[in-house]
């Protein structure tokens, strides 16, 4: 082909350099799972469009960041539509290089010679979860603000240099404007900048060393009866075009959460991350006090090292999982384990204790002093009542503590002193007042459903005494 008298082919460097990457054959049947790379790459185009048009709208500072959102949603043609499929195309990002990262471990496709392919890959997988961290901090609500409250406070348990890191992702001692505007800056420039510096460096060395292929298609592998084109590159436009639909659905019909602005005073509110790091979440949880940083570094960072190093923790070429049943079976119980810590996690973050249980009758002074009492200290972010208003579920439910044979005074001693009633009482102690133990006693007491309904009452009318 010929234009102004140039031969196309030659200045673009078709016959020599293009033409043989799209058509070099590939090893073994192309399997499915085989097109996540590829639908990975145009999921990241797609972001990288949607957020160069989303940021002719965005206004990154405090004062406006929360507000454009608004106007982006509302007033900006299709903006609600744009706004969520590159919400949802980041998530469906995350799922899909975890599902990539997984089936190239189960098939064993990062032994030899692909250690590298595979050490650039964890990189990949590290910078869309950047990508992640640094992105739900710009829409500046309560959750926005909260979960990177929490998040670079992570940093600060870095040995020696722990302060210093999280003041300098924060942009100061707090989370602020500055770091609004620093986040903003990694999002759009350094992140996408490194992720396309490392998917040419991953794409080259899958060209060099090939798609591995299943592990049980050896005689296909060596025959390279598949081609990049037509064959993968059908395969993969297949498979994107059925996730793209669906994000595009979403976008439609599911609007990307917005909370109230940051900072709102909301005493009950919960901080939490998004769905991806609510394993972490929920891991700070169960370490404490100096123990802290095994939770918060330890187990990431150990975690991740062994991402890194596992090509080179084995040097068997085997690739079966029946040749492998450690390797396997380590890795199954590291995501049954990452699963359920994340469930886990979302059931801590549910809101609890906008309501509150009372049963239904007339209500003495001392039980409506009591109820008080019990939202002012939170009572809820351990116990139910008859399985609502509360929280965690750590503690008993305190419905029907009569018809358990709980006096008065065993239920003050539960509160004042936990273990002198129980060698196995996980519960604290608090520091009450001897009228304060009365009257969450008295209202304690008064949860005896056998006689009486349960009715619920907001929690704002407690503390505006408007118990009726």
């Amino acid at each position: 082909m010929s234009l102004f008298g140039f031969h196309m082919g030659q200045r673009f460097g078709w016959e020599e350099n293009l033409k043989p990457f799209l058509e070099k054959p590939l090893p073994g049947k192309l399997d499915w799972t085989l097109t996540l790379g590829s639908v990975l790459a145009l999921l990241f185009a797609v972001e990288a469009v949607t957020g160069m048009i989303l940021a002719m709208y965005y206004n990154p500072s405090p004062e406006h960041a929360y507000q454009s959102i608004h106007y982006i949603m509302n007033d900006v043609f299709l903006g609600k539509i744009l706004r969520g499929i590159h919400h949802w195309g980041a998530g469906a990002m995350v799922v899909l290089v975890v599902i990539h990262l997984l089936t190239t471990f189960f098939y064993g496709a990062y032994k030899a010679p692909r250690e590298f392919t595979w050490i650039v890959g964890v990189f990949l997988l590290v910078i869309t979860l950047g990508f992640g961290f640094t992105g739900y901090l710009l829409p500046w609500d309560q959750k926005a603000y909260w979960a990177t409250v929490v998040g670079t406070s992570v940093a600060s348990d870095v040995p020696l240099v722990g302060k210093l890191i999280t003041r300098l992702l924060r942009g100061g001692a707090e989370v602020s404007g500055l770091t609004l505007t620093r986040f903003y800056a990694v999002h759009m420039l350094i992140f996408p900048a490194l992720m396309a510096v490392f998917i040419v460096i991953h794409i080259y060395l899958v060209r060099v060393h090939d798609i591995a292929g299943h592990w049980l298609d050896e005689h296909a592998r060596q025959a390279k009866t598949a081609r990049f084109y037509p064959d993968q590159i059908f395969k993969s436009a297949i498979a994107f075009l059925i996730i793209f639909t669906g994000i595009t659905l979403m976008a439609v019909f599911i609007d990307p959460p917005l909370e109230q602005i940051a900072m709102t005073p909301d005493p009950a509110y919960i901080p939490r991350p998004d769905w991806y790091f609510m394993w972490l979440y929920k891991m700070l949880t169960f370490f404490s006090g100096q123990m802290e940083i095994v939770g918060t570094l330890a187990i990431p960072i150990g975690g991740m090292m062994i991402l890194l190093l596992l090509p080179f923790l084995n040097k068997s070429l085997l690739r079966s999982p029946y040749d492998r049943p450690l390797a396997i079976a380590i890795g199954v119980a590291c995501v049954v384990g990452i699963v359920y810590t994340s469930l886990m996690g979302m059931a801590d973050s549910k809101p609890y204790g906008r309501i509150v249980a009372v049963p239904d009758r007339p209500l003495t002074r001392v039980e409506v002093s009591g109820i008080k009492s019990w939202v002012e200290k939170d009572c809820a972010y351990c116990h139910n009542v008859q399985g609502q208003g509360g929280r965690r579920g750590q503690g008993p439910d305190l419905a029907n503590v009569i018809a358990k044979q709980r006096s008065k005074d065993w239920i003050m001693a539960s509160i004042r002193d936990p273990l002198s009633v129980s060698r196995w009482n996980i519960m604290p102690k608090y520091d009450n007042t001897e009228e304060e133990l009365q009257v969450l006693s008295a209202y304690i007491r008064s949860l005896d459903f056998a006689r009486y309904g349960l009715k619920t009452i907001p929690r704002e009318a407690v503390l505006q005494d408007k118990i009726q």
